[in-house]
């Protein structure tokens, strides 16, 4: 008995645990840090611009005085704040996780839709000067006139990010339920 290893006695616990115990679940890592990225995304770009520092949001002024829809400012901006925020509270709780990316998702398909059309543009002027011009009731033929310099798909870019984050979080936090447990989505039934 002198010469067994204390690893092999019956009080090591750590020797008992079988390696699935052992093994880290990445897909729980992955949703939660998706989660996160996502959610810090959101509000740093998608909610926080909307409501604060700017009178007229460069973005949705520049919408609005090429198309003349003139509810997008400030309207527009204020319901993408709310809704993103929404979203983002339903990226973070795990059980609602998966719908919250699927929202994400959504919202980010309207923004790279949006920058593909030509009543935004995937090249977005300078905010600086853009609100200035804007701020003096010019026209977008006008501002265009200027030769403002633009941010090369900046804004594009940061959609297309949301979305390959929002992909991640579905993907992990699917993959995260054992099969049995997952909700299919039907979302054309009608609930019984």
């Amino acid at each position: 008995m002198s010469g067994r290893s204390a690893e092999t006695g019956p009080l090591n616990l750590a020797s008992a645990q079988t390696t699935e115990e052992k093994m880290i679940d990445h897909s729980r890592v992955w949703s939660w840090g998706g989660a996160v990225l996502l959610v810090a995304s959101l509000v740093t770009l998608w909610v926080w611009p909307k409501f604060v520092g700017v009178d007229i949001h460069p973005i949705f002024g520049w919408a609005e005085a090429r198309t003349g829809i003139e509810w997008l400012e400030p309207n527009g901006r204020y319901v993408v704040g709310i809704a993103a925020a929404l979203i983002a509270v339903l990226v973070i709780i795990p059980s609602t996780r998966f719908l919250g990316a699927v929202a994400a998702l959504a919202l980010s398909a309207v923004f790279i839709v949006a920058h593909m059309t030509p009543a935004l543009g995937w090249n977005i002027p300078n905010y600086g000067p853009l609100m200035e011009a804007l701020a003096a009731g010019r026209t977008a033929a006008e501002i265009q006139a200027m030769g403002l310099k633009g941010d090369m798909g900046a804004h594009l870019s940061l959609a297309l990010i949301n979305a390959g984050l929002a992909v991640l979080v579905m993907v992990a936090d699917r993959s995260r339920k054992p099969a049995r447990e997952r909700t299919r989505l039907r979302p054309f039934e009608l609930a019984s």
